[in-house]
């Protein structure tokens, strides 16, 4: 394999020599394949070593750059109305003073065994007595430069010096650089691709005999305009380069729309004024992070923790490590200002309370002191309730951070009937956010919902599907939970449940010939989410996950425990599902759902697998048409096909916002769907007639997300062997909408 391994990496420089000859000089395709050389041998290199580094982050702009000028602005030139507009003028006035935004902290930083493990140390945040602990998390700027993937904010970019990247770029040598060290040179670099909204330019300072890299610079100019700085340097022991000191600087790009940077801390808007439009001062805003590395050791290295990022418990209170290390590096002119007019600010116009509470809506929680109200409990519709209407709550933090009491009550006008849910729960480890809760619910679930353990902990502000179904059936459940993050990007769920089912339409469960129209079942249930790419963050409260990404991959496994708290079913459930996101630079992305499931044994229909059909079985295209769901078949009717092992698949690409005026800005998504599934004993089911698809069900789409505020359309055809005998019988138009809350 080694050898392999050096052929197709001599094979790739000659075919990039090939291609550059005719550009490029013999120097330069000399000096690019050294530097590819050496950086791809700085991989093997990779030492275990621990640095210490400071980073500044501030939101602000140059008072030089923003006119004092008062303006006059006219509301109507006929009637001579006006008004005096002085934005400018008192914006100039408090940039001069401060800064909008600033946020330092000095973290210790671990590489072993090629695993990075970070503890932030010390923490200052203007303004805010409790940090934003996401922010802590986020990585705008790459400190390994010889990886094949470098990440600037967040932009993906392919390495210039690596062997796949290379090709992805032009080089040339800067003739009209000089330096004192007659060794080094410039090399200049741009992307090649003609399709990218962002262009991505820059250069390297690199000694021409070692292959060194000092300084490397990129340049992202167009969606936002982005420019980073990283200095390198050979520490002692080290056999080979480091970065002692990084800038980035982010100002507004040519886009037409919202940017956010930061969370939604920093948002760049479309700056184009009107005549009655007051000063825009985002179109003199920047964002800049500094950075300094110092202490680098290649000695003995043994620092431990599960989680890529800690936060030290006492982290708001060693602000001597700023004055001790950092000193001239954490105070500028305007710094000192912006810590006291900003805790000046945040007492007075209660932003933390703010962000304290947009935190909760995005999570569907509305605060109201120490108990959170649950958004998904208080609306719903569905043809057996009808119109739901009910109340959830959960006391939060401010309550306790060991003990919780949460619970749900709901009534249907459709049916007349009361539902409810009421439980507790006490957290054992704060280290591991480990919960264990129990609960009674008296409610109503779909039959063969394909929803998992870990879906019911994410916030749905709803749920189209169960507008039109009319299979479900009652249950009371007493469930024991127990929730745990003691596998390091692990979440763990073990939920043991008893239920008593009674079907609420004409289904009879007929095992062995065997009629069971009641029927009492206990599950134990283990679901393992595994997120081996994402980055975790381990707070003082609790684990959160800073940055997601991809693949994801799920396992739940289910039996049924005959004998035990009345259950008189004996079966097995096996579910698995992995998800894939990939973002493009140029603002596209594409997505891959696959989900499979299994059961043996004796399983009623309500345990088995509909594989979520969204379609009403109309005649007429229009009567179809209804809300789509995000990975629902919009083609498939509902109860059309039922099976105890299935398999879907769901692959979709999106391009990026096309921005027609402020109001419209639409998404185009293309996307393909396909499911195969079987059924052991269809003769088991009874009181409902269904299909199985074996031979494969398949439907593609467009769908135009965010046409008008949040709304837009979709459209899916069906086809292959399944397909219907007219035409318009394979389409379904779907209206959608798409929550926004300008993160």
């Amino acid at each position: 394999m080694k050898f392999l391994s050096v052929i197709f990496f001599f094979l790739s420089f000659g075919i990039f020599a090939q291609k550059k000859t005719a550009s490029s000089d013999e120097l330069t395709i000399k000096l690019i394949q050294n530097l590819v050389r050496v950086q791809n041998n700085n991989r093997s290199l990779v030492t275990d070593h621990n640095y210490s580094y400071y980073e500044k982050t501030i939101v602000s702009a140059e008072p030089d750059s923003i006119s004092a000028v008062v303006d006059t602005i006219y509301k109507n030139k006929k009637k001579k109305k006006f008004s005096i507009d002085s934005s400018s003028y008192k914006f100039k006035r408090l940039i001069a003073k401060q800064h909008l935004y600033q946020l330092e902290k000095v973290a210790d930083v671990s590489i072993k065994n090629k695993q990075k493990r970070e503890e932030i140390l010390s923490i200052k945040m203007a303004g805010l007595k409790q940090p934003i602990y996401e922010l802590m998390g986020q990585e705008f700027m790459p400190t390994n430069f010889n990886a094949d993937v470098l990440k600037f904010l967040t932009f993906n970019i392919k390495n210039p010096l690596s062997v796949n990247g290379s090709s992805k770029y032009n080089f040339y040598l800067d003739s009209k650089y000089q330096s004192a060290n007659s060794e080094l040179v410039k090399l200049n670099f741009n992307s090649t691709s003609l399709f990218r909204k962002n262009k991505v330019t820059g250069f390297y300072i690199v000694n021409k005999h070692t292959f060194a890299i000092q300084k490397a610079v990129f340049i992202i100019k167009g969606i936002i305009n982005l420019q980073t700085e990283t200095y390198f340097e050979r520490c002692k022991n080290a056999k080979k380069e480091y970065p002692v000191s990084q800038n980035l600087l982010v100002t507004k790009g040519n886009h037409k729309h919202n940017i956010d940077i930061l969370g939604a801390s920093i948002r760049f808007d479309d700056a184009q004024k009107a005549s009655n439009q007051k000063y825009d001062y985002t179109q003199d805003l920047y964002l800049k992070i500094t950075r300094k590395f110092l202490n680098y050791n290649f000695e003995k290295i043994s620092k431990k923790q599960p989680y890529q990022i800690q936060i030290d418990k006492n982290a708001l209170n060693n602000q001597a490590l700023f004055l001790t290390f950092f000193e001239k590096d954490s105070i500028d002119s305007r710094s000192g200002n912006t810590y006291k007019s900003l805790d000046s600010l945040v007492t007075t116009e209660r932003i933390e309370k703010k962000i304290y509470f947009g935190k909760k809506i995005i999570n569907g929680q509305i605060p109201f002191g120490f108990i959170d109200l649950q958004a998904r409990h208080l609306f719903k519709y569905n043809n057996q309730e009808g119109f739901r209407v009910g109340l959830g709550f959960a006391t939060n933090d401010r309550f306790s951070n060991w003990f919780k009491l949460f619970g749900y009550g709901a009534y249907g006008t459709k049916d007349g009937v009361f539902k409810s849910q009421i439980g507790s729960g006490f957290r054992i480890s704060k280290k591991t956010d480990t919960w264990v809760s129990g609960s009674f619910t008296d409610d109503i679930t779909e039959f063969a919902d394909l929803t998992l353990l870990a879906d019911n902990k994410k916030f749905k502000l709803y749920d189209p599907r169960p507008f039109n179904i009319s299979t479900f059936y009652s249950h009371q459940t007493y469930s024991l939970n127990f929730e745990s993050k003691i596998i390091p990007q692990v979440e763990a769920i073990l939920n043991v449940a008893k239920s008593r089912i009674n079907p609420l339409f004409d289904y009879i469960f007929q095992p062995n010939g065997q009629s069971v129209e009641l029927y009492n079942v206990t599950l134990a249930s283990l679901s393992l989410e595994w997120s081996p790419y994402s980055i975790f963050l381990q707070s003082p409260q609790n684990i959160l996950e800073v940055e997601k990404n991809y693949p994801k991959f799920l396992i739940e496994l289910t039996q049924a425990l005959p004998n035990v708290l009345e259950s008189n079913l004996n079966f097995t459930k096996i579910d698995t599902r992995i998800q894939f996101e990939k973002k493009y630079l140029s603002g596209h992305k594409t997505t891959l759902l696959w989900q499979s499931g299994i059961s043996f044994g004796q399983t009623p229909l309500s345990h088995l697998y509909s594989v979520a059909p969204n379609n009403l079985d109309k005649n007429n295209l229009l009567k179809r048409i209804t809300f789509a769901s995000k990975t629902s078949f919009e083609t498939m009717f509902f109860n059309e096909f039922y099976s105890d092992r299935y398999t879907f698949l769901q692959l979709k690409h999106q391009f990026h916002k096309i921005v027609i005026s402020k109001s419209i800005k639409p998404i185009f998504i293309l996307a393909s769907k396909a499911a195969f599934g079987n059924l052991t004993h269809p003769e088991y089911h009874s009181g409902i007639t269904f299909k199985t698809m074996e031979k494969g069900f398949f439907e593609s789409g467009l769908e135009i997300q965010n046409i008008f505020k949040g709304f837009g359309i979709s459209s899916y055809y069906r086809y292959g062997p399944y397909q219907l005998t007219r035409w318009e019988d394979n389409l379904a138009i779907k209206i959608s909408f798409t929550l926004n809350l300008g993160l």
